[in-house]
């Protein structure tokens, strides 16, 4: 009796030990995250964008997004123990849900995010193109009026210069591109003004390009900055490109 009283309290301390095993977090080395997630559900007080990039490397993550004030939101976090560390403070714990999904949370945030295998995730690259955007996203705010408005073709030819006098007539979606009078770019969106009408998009920015979508119909623009001049670039037809000068409205 004795001896099978020892027996049952061995097994029922092992099957504890077991049990304890079981709820036990897996541990992951941080090369297991290399590369860069997609959020593909976000709740999170910093409501003014809907999708995030989580990038990780060598032990190291950055957030970024590309909607909203800021489009970097943490660099240099730390990762360890399945947390997200900022200068020692540990601001995310991560949930290893299988080897291509995760869930983050912290006070106020939660993300639900899936690994992007077609991207390497350079995450050195993803700060620079997000500072790089912010700074340019800087300068665009506010108010710019056109002040010259020319399409010109890509080659000397004669038919196509004769070509371009024809498409100075072309549209941005249903916009008269001769027709804009002026911009105005705030953080989530711009709006074209012409004569007749502003018509008002929401935005996302690259440090040289802007993208943004109307229905089901997706647009983009290249922009510079000549001084204190604002140069958009915009080609509809093969060959030709439509160059349209702004200055600021002070």
């Amino acid at each position: 009796m004795l001896l099978q009283k020892i027996l049952t309290g061995s097994f029922l301390i092992c099957t504890g030990f077991l049990l304890v095993s079981c709820f036990k977090e897996k541990e992951y080395k941080p090369n297991f995250f290399n590369g860069e997630w997609l959020s593909d559900s976000l709740v999170t007080k910093e409501n003014d964008h809907w999708r995030e990039f989580l990038y990780f490397q060598n032990g190291y993550a950055a957030r970024t997004t590309f909607w909203g004030k800021q489009y970097l939101l943490n660099k240099n976090l730390r990762v360890r123990d399945l947390k997200l560390y900022d200068r020692g403070k540990a601001l995310f714990h991560i949930k290893v849900i299988d080897s291509n999904r995760i869930v983050v949370e912290g006070k106020g945030y939660y993300g639900s995010f899936f690994r992007d295998n077609f991207q390497i995730g350079d995450i050195k690259k993803a700060i620079f193109q997000a500072e790089e955007t912010e700074k340019q996203r800087k300068r665009l705010l506010g108010d710019w009026n056109m002040i010259s408005f020319k399409t010109i073709p890509l080659s000397n030819s004669l038919e196509n210069k004769i070509m371009a006098g024809y498409l100075q007539d072309e549209e941005i979606i249903d916009i008269p591109l001769k027709k804009i009078s002026s911009l105005n770019f705030n953080y989530t969106t711009f709006s074209i003004h012409t004569a007749a009408k502003i018509s008002t998009f929401e935005y996302s920015a690259e440090p040289d390009e802007i993208k943004f979508d109307s229905g089901d119909a997706f647009y983009s623009f290249k922009y510079y900055f000549q001084k204190d001049q604002l140069i958009i670039n915009y080609s509809k037809t093969l060959g030709f490109l439509h160059i349209l000068t702004f200055e600021k409205v002070h």
